[in-house]
């Protein structure tokens, strides 16, 4: 049972990956350096003074006054869509992570098996595009493969429950974290999930129709691009099914109230109010078989979840999961599925003009994969005892 993006620990996924290129990612070339690693500095107190449009009167228009001419003058590079203080923070963090992994690429004298040694062959491997065109689709076939053999709802939900180690998703999401009420202990929490849309008012309102119809388009693009049976059928059956989960799901707002959210059960219970699905299959491939207790995020909408997966035809199951695999692999594989992927997903959906340059992605998966390893050294270098002792 996938946790999506931020939710859940990629490493595994990125390892999974990265090991069948590795052994042709020895001689892939760091990136050049792109940007300063030194702070920029705006006199004593730290504002940055010539920002400000002093023709303007603070009672009148306070915002201006202090941001109007960096405001006025300021571009959004062309890989974001946003720009302010904390992006040009995480230019210069970026800048200097970069340039860290640079270092450690190039070192040849790196202890093999340590966790710098693993970042970087992490990082080269990332870079090396040529392995990745000649790979293409090779290092997610063994997925596939086993969804197209999964010819059964429990089969189904093995792959759900193992994709929190893999490539996948899930209907339901689950993570252990600290227990909201009893912080001394951890809890398991289940939630609902399933979507590939951010939120189910991209499937519900008809103002974003447009968005949905993409969507659609996209699923069919890339069960394309995986030589899946009828593309154009399956991606409608995908996107019908989705619109089904949306529909049962709570809206952000319930889902943000920490009371609502709340509902401990035992696993027994959840399996006796959610029948529709296999629930203890799923958390054995999930690691999660010698837990006897969950806190339910969305109570009332994981049984229609559990539903709609008991109600849906294999064949449309299958369908999902293999898109789901594919667009989560997608970023890590050859240009034609980077393309797709950031064409609806940063271009359309977040409106960003340009792809971000592959050394910049190179350093976000290094980040994701093993980011405590890169922290360790970078605290080290970027922010000492002293500086510590100063804050």
């Amino acid at each position: 049972m996938s946790m999506r993006r931020l939710d859940r620990t990629i490493a595994a996924i990125a390892l999974s990956l990265f090991a069948t290129t590795i052994a042709f990612a020895e001689d892939a070339k760091p990136a050049a350096p792109a940007a300063p690693i030194a702070a920029q500095r705006y006199g004593t107190w730290g504002v940055d003074l010539d920002g400000m449009d002093r023709s303007v009167k603070p009672g009148d228009d306070f915002f201006k006054y202090v941001n109007g001419k960096w405001a006025a003058t300021t571009q959004i590079p062309a890989d974001k869509t946003g720009y302010g203080a904390f992006a040009v923070l995480g230019d210069l963090s970026e800048a200097r992570v970069h340039a860290l992994l640079d270092r450690w690429a190039a070192d040849k004298s790196l202890k093999p098996g340590s966790d710098e040694a693993k970042v970087a062959a992490v990082y080269r491997t990332y870079l090396d595009e040529a392995t990745a065109e000649k790979l293409d689709a090779k290092p997610i076939k063994p997925y596939l493969r086993a969804v197209k053999k999964a010819r059964t709802r429990v089969a189904i939900a093995r792959i759900m429950g193992r994709s929190e180690r893999g490539f996948g998703s899930s209907f339901f999401r689950a993570g252990v974290g600290d227990d909201a009420k009893n912080p001394d202990k951890y809890a398991l929490y289940v939630g609902q999930a399933g979507l590939g849309l951010a939120d189910r008012e991209f499937y519900l309102r008809e103002k974003f129709k447009p968005q949905k119809e993409r969507y659609q388009k996209y699923v069919a693009d890339m069960l394309g691009l995986i030589g899946w049976a009828d593309p154009e059928k399956s991606a409608a059956d995908v996107v019908a099914l989705e619109t089904k989960i949306a529909d049962a799901h709570w809206t952000r707002a319930d889902s943000r109230d920490r009371d609502k959210t709340y509902n401990p059960t035992t696993i027994a219970e959840l399996e006796k109010n959610a029948p529709g699905f296999p629930w203890l299959v799923a958390f054995k491939e999930a690691g999660l078989d010698k837990v006897d207790r969950a806190v339910v995020s969305q109570n009332t909408a994981i049984p229609k979840i559990a539903k709609i997966f008991g109600d849906t035809p294999v064949a449309t199951l299958q369908a999902w999961e293999a898109f789901h695999v594919a667009d989560d692999a997608a970023p890590l594989l050859s240009k034609r599925f980077v393309d797709a992927n950031w064409e609806f997903r940063s271009k359309f959906l977040n409106g960003t003009t340009e792809q971000r340059p592959r050394w910049k992605r190179a350093v976000s998966a290094a980040e994701r994969t093993m980011g405590e390893a890169i922290g360790r050294t970078y605290v080290a270098e970027y922010f000492p005892p002293e500086s510590k002792a100063k804050m």
